[in-house]
């Protein structure tokens, strides 16, 4: 192999094997001359099918050129060939069979015969896919971190805005400061063209506007109502949100107005309508499962559920609600806080309020000045040990018979914490005049349980208590005055009745008076001492004598007594777990006990008019052994529902009572102060009509009966 040959050998090795394509073209036929095995497959990849493998080479790029997709090819060969400069081509793309893309730098270069014209020209192609690749990549990686900080900088200004709002709303308690504050802020800070705040009345189903700064397109519209229907909510005259939506806590978005109105679900009469805003957005302001409101608010451009401005007012409801629920609440405690002091202003009763930290009344009523006769302002705000505590010689006595204490001494209880309930007291006025009162008091707490002040009640009871006086010296003057004639009545027929027995002179009719004298005088006197222990009980002398006795011996000596006397009854002893030959020891007053069961019998006989059977029972069971159960039921007219809670009230009545059946209410009243004294307990069981059933529990205090024996 010669010198020559051998070099166009290896020149032909490199060829196929560098990474380049390579093809010489006739620069006047543009004649495909020559080309390396990596330029055939390219040139394959961009022809059609008749041209490929290598069948273009030796003919005319005039021939095959057609059918390559970059038409401009030919062009550039052309103005190569009239410029004789060196075109490059920075890059192209191509499908490989795999049908993946690939991207080639092409770099034509013109050749000079030694005439100087241009008689071939060179076409090499390089592969750049990798570095095309890595570019793109790059571009998308730019791209991508663009478009992340442009998303973080709307979020971080999202959450900027929804901080101003929170931040401005969260510090006042004013309704309409809390709503001008959002409305401006929203239209500083989200380019809002104009926003609105409705609150909810839910007692009257109905939206009120709270403020607005949405601009119609003429002066003299309205933008939004000051009321709406609940049930069809809108922000004007036509309804956009229906009652579902606002369940939903989610923006109602009208993206287009114009295309709303179009659709039909904007009337062109709506006040949004007739504004210059392209987009409204509505939402729903929810705290607490509680609807507090709805904002509004219109822009210039077009809005959608996931932009930007329904996000942001999104995050913004939570705060708005919040402080439109708090802002509520406080103005509900502010109202009934007013409510409250306007009633306690008006009650007929003194009312004071003294505080522990300051040691001073923070409040009180004209009532309480008037009863101690000092001006508001000077009661209010003073130190207590400043105020001037009036002493007198007052020598009235309370119901129990002790001093009648001054009332500042229920200030000092109550300031420990005592819980007071109608004590009398006594109020010295600057004037010198006394006025009694039944005091009350009860602590006041803080929610951490801390004792904060108390609560003073004061009833001007002057005027009962004099009355009590004089009924009291009436009592007193009544039973010595009235004693005196009764008991020479009561010894004058007794004279009579012993003469009569001893020579028989009187007449029947006489007698039957004479009768009669002594059993009226009797019940007068059993009257007038009924009377005493009912002043005794006020006065809290009501004394018992309790001593070691036989139950069972007082309730049949109750009968005896009454069996003598009725005609037209009959009584009816019914024991059991007893005999009537056993003994039931007890520890009671024995009088007492047996002036109690007089007065049930007296009343089951006035009250059965009509006669029958009156059963008295008694009733001891081993296993209640410490109590032994007494009940007397008649056959009578019976109590009605509304009257039995009263029946044992001092000088209660039914109003349905027989007028000729006499009493003044105080035989009951009296003989629940024997049981409860006792410490037992009484009811009744009645239907009208039907007669009554009244039944007593009494302890039998064995260990005291014991102790005695």
């Amino acid at each position: 192999m010669t010198i020559m040959q051998g070099r166009k050998h290896y020149a032909h090795i490199m060829l196929e094997h560098i990474s380049t394509g390579l093809a010489v073209y006739d620069a006047k036929e543009l004649c495909l001359l020559e080309a390396n095995t990596l330029y055939i497959h390219l040139l394959d990849n961009m022809l059609a099918e008749d041209w490929r493998g290598g069948k273009a080479l030796g003919h005319s790029m005039h021939e095959w050129g057609e059918n390559i997709q970059d038409e401009g090819m030919i062009n550039q060969f052309q103005q190569i060939i009239e410029s004789g400069q060196t075109s490059h081509v920075k890059e192209f793309s191509v499908c490989n069979p795999q049908q993946e893309i690939a991207y080639w730098n092409a770099t034509l270069q013109a050749v000079q015969d030694e005439q100087g014209n241009i008689s071939h020209i060179i076409h090499s192609v390089s592969d750049i896919s990798e570095q095309v690749y890595a570019r793109q990549k790059a571009e998308r990686d730019q791209l991508a971190l663009s478009q992340a900080k442009q998303t973080i900088e709307a979020e971080r200004k999202r959450l900027e805005i929804i901080e101003i709002i929170a931040r401005s709303v969260q510090n006042t308690l004013d309704i309409k400061r809390i709503g001008d504050t959002t409305v401006t802020t929203i239209c500083q800070q989200l380019g809002s063209k104009g926003a609105s705040i409705h609150t909810i009345d839910h007692s009257q189903q109905i939206l009120r506007l709270l403020c607005a700064n949405i601009v119609p397109k003429n002066a003299g519209e309205q933008a939004n109502v000051q009321h709406s229907a609940f049930e069809k909510l809108s922000l004007g005259k036509a309804a956009i949100i229906s009652k579902q939506d606002l369940e939903r806590d989610e923006p109602i978005v009208i993206e287009n107005i114009q295309e709303a109105i179009q659709s039909g679900r904007l009337e062109p009469s709506h006040p949004l309508a007739q504004s210059t805003a392209t987009s409204c957005i509505c939402l729903p302001l929810r705290f607490n499962d509680r609807l507090e409101g709805l904002l509004a608010a219109v822009f210039d451009t077009p809005t959608t559920v996931d932009g930007v401005e329904a996000l942001t007012l999104k995050g913004c409801a939570t705060h708005i609600a919040a402080a439109l629920a708090h802002a509520r609440l406080h103005e509900a405690v502010n109202h009934e806080r007013k409510r409250l002091r306007t009633i306690l202003d008006q009650v007929p009763e003194g009312i004071l309020i003294v505080e522990i930290s300051t040691g001073t009344f923070s409040y009180a009523n004209q009532a309480a000045a008037d009863i101690l006769g000092i001006s508001l302002s000077e009661l209010l705000d003073v130190p207590l040990h400043k105020h001037r505590w009036h002493r007198s010689a007052y020598t009235s006595t309370t119901s129990d018979g002790q001093p009648i204490l001054p009332w500042n001494f229920v200030v000092v209880r109550a300031l420990c914490g005592e819980l007071l309930r109608s004590k009398e007291t006594l109020v010295v006025q600057p004037k010198g005049d006394y006025v009694v009162t039944l005091a009350s008091s009860a602590p006041l707490y803080g929610e951490n349980g801390i004792m904060t002040g108390s609560i003073i009640v004061l009833q001007d009871i002057t005027a009962q208590k004099s009355l009590e006086q004089h009924k009291n010296d009436f009592l007193s003057v009544a039973n010595h005055e009235l004693r005196t004639p009764i008991t020479v009545i009561q010894g004058f027929a007794e004279v009579l009745q012993l003469k009569n027995a001893q020579d028989q002179s009187l007449d029947e009719l006489t007698q039957q008076a004479l009768i009669n004298i002594t059993e009226q005088s009797e019940h007068l006197t059993s009257l007038i001492e009924t009377m005493l222990d009912i002043s005794r009980i006020e006065q809290d002398h009501f004394m018992l004598r309790p001593a070691a006795c036989n139950l069972l011996e007082i309730v049949t000596h109750a009968i005896d007594t009454y069996a003598i006397t009725i005609r037209e009854h009959q009584l009816e002893l019914k024991l059991e777990g007893l005999s009537e030959t056993d003994t039931l020891p007890a520890y009671l007053d024995g009088e007492r006990i047996g002036q109690a069961l007089h007065n049930l019998l007296s009343n089951a006989i006035k009250y059965s008019p009509g006669g029958g059977t009156i059963e008295v029972g008694l009733c001891y069971q081993p296993e209640r052994a410490h109590e032994a159960q007494i009940w007397i039921k008649d056959e009578g007219i019976g109590i009605s529902p509304d009257a039995q809670p009263h029946i044992f009230k001092r000088f209660y009545r039914a109003g349905n009572l027989d007028p000729s059946l006499s009493g003044f209410g105080i035989g009951l009243y009296l003989v629940k102060e024997i049981v409860v004294r006792h410490n037992g307990h009484i009811w009744v069981e009645s239907h009208k009509g039907h007669g009554a059933t009244f039944r007593i529990t009494l302890p039998l205090n064995r260990e005291k009966l014991e102790q005695a024996i």
